[in-house]
């Protein structure tokens, strides 16, 4: 029975595509047009990083936690976006919350995942940016706007046709 109800969820978790954050109202998530919240994170490489140090990029933040089986089945289509991207004018950056490096580092080492992983250990900057289900998805333009928000999985063709959205904004 137990199996039934577990199976039940999963399907229902990549049926929607999101899972919901304990804790998080429904409301939305930042509003496009706006300024970008700050943010001041450290990573799972140990350094600092914020939001200011990928000014003059395209960003692809996206919130994630090791647990959201929809995050997992994103991530390889964000991976090949910042190998393609590696260097350029488009960062790919992951937000886990409330998770510790180790986790995180060994999630990610698993599927490969070679883009910046960032630790939001108190769910501050998820708060910034209203996350209420994951994955969510901004796009951040070079100027620190925020373009667009999605919450659920992106397909790999949806993800490029963002980055170039936002490329030419």
């Amino acid at each position: 029975m137990g199996m039934r109800i577990w199976l039940a969820a999963l399907s229902a978790a990549l049926t929607l595509g999101a899972c919901g954050l304990p804790g998080t109202s429904s409301t939305t998530s930042a509003s496009a047009g706006n300024p970008a919240p700050a943010f001041d994170l450290v990573g799972v490489d140990g350094a600092r990083h914020s939001l200011s140090s990928f000014r003059g990029r395209v960003v692809v933040l996206n919130f994630w936690a090791t647990w959201c089986i929809p995050c997992r089945a994103e991530m390889p289509d964000l991976e090949h976006e910042a190998r393609i991207h590696s260097g350029g004018p488009v960062a790919i950056v992951g937000v886990d919350w409330k998770e510790s490096a180790a986790q995180v580092t060994d999630f990610t080492s698993s599927l490969g995942v070679s883009y910046p992983m960032l630790l939001d250990s108190d769910g501050q900057v998820y708060a910034r940016y209203r996350v209420a289900a994951l994955p969510t998805t901004f796009i951040i333009d070079a100027r620190g706007s925020l373009l667009k928000s999605r919450v659920g999985i992106a397909s790999r063709d949806e993800v490029e046709a963002e980055i170039k959205a936002a490329q030419h904004s």
